[in-house]
C-alpha cells in the first residue's frame, strides 16, 4: 500500500483530530526511524494506519475478533485493546496490505508485546510521545529517545506506566502488556 492510499484510508475514516494524530504518530515515526535506522516506509505507513478501526462499533470488532480468526482473549477488552488487532486486519483482508512488519506494528501498538520489531518499537513509542501528547511524564519518555536514544527503555517506561495505570483504575491488563514490560525490563 502507498502512503497516498494510506492518508486517504484514514482521512475519510477518522475525525479530524485522530487523522491529525495519525499524521503526527507518523511524522515522529520517521524522526525515530531516522535515530535508530529503522524502515522509514514502513514506519511511516504504520503511522498513518495505526488508528484506523479507533472509533469502530465495539459490538461489530467483537465479531471481527471471530472473523478474522484473533486471539478470543481479546473478546474480554474494549475498544482500546481491540481497535490495533481488528486495524491490522482490516488492512490485511480488506486492504490488502501484505507487509507483516507493519502490521504487526499497528495491531501491537496498544499493547507492546515482547520481541517487537524494530518498526513496531518505533510505532509503540511514537504514538505515545507525539508532539500534542500530553500525559504526565510525556517529556521523561521523549528525552529516553532523543537525548539517551534509548528505544527498549522508553518501551519499558511506557509499559510501566501504562501497567501502573490500569491497576490504579482497577482495569484489566491484556497479558501482552506484562509480557512487554517483563521483556523490556532493563533490571532483569
Amino acid at each position: 500500500m502507498k502512503k497516498k492510499r494510506a492518508i486517504k484510508l484514514v482521512e475519510e475514516k477518522l475525525p479530524k483530530k485522530r487523522y491529525e494524530h495519525s499524521l503526527r504518530v507518523a511524522e515522529t515515526g520517521l524522526k525515530m526511524a531516522e535515530l535508530f535506522n529503522g524502515d522509514k516506509d514502513k514506519v511511516e505507513l504504520a503511522g498513518i494506519l495505526h488508528d484506523y478501526a479507533k472509533y469502530d462499533d465495539l459490538a461489530m470488532m467483537y465479531q471481527q475478533v471471530t472473523q478474522y480468526d484473533l486471539d478470543h482473549e481479546l473478546l474480554a477488552y474494549n475498544s482500546e485493546i481491540l481497535h490495533g488487532p481488528i486495524a491490522a486486519s482490516m488492512m490485511k483482508y480488506e486492504h490488502g496490505l501484505e507487509d507483516e512488519e507493519v502490521l504487526q506494528a499497528i495491531y501491537n501498538h496498544t499493547t507492546g508485546r515482547k520481541q517487537m520489531t524494530l518498526t513496531e518499537k518505533i510505532i509503540f513509542v511514537a504514538d505515545y510521545i507525539e508532539p500534542e501528547r500530553k500525559q504526565p511524564d510525556v517529556d521523561d519518555i521523549r528525552k529516553i529517545i532523543f537525548d539517551e536514544k534509548k528505544l527498549d527503555k522508553a518501551i519499558y517506561e511506557i509499559s510501566k506506566r501504562t501497567v501502573s495505570y490500569l491497576l490504579e483504575s482497577d482495569k484489566c491488563i491484556y497479558p501482552r502488556t506484562i509480557e512487554c514490560l517483563n521483556y523490556y525490563n532493563l533490571e532483569k
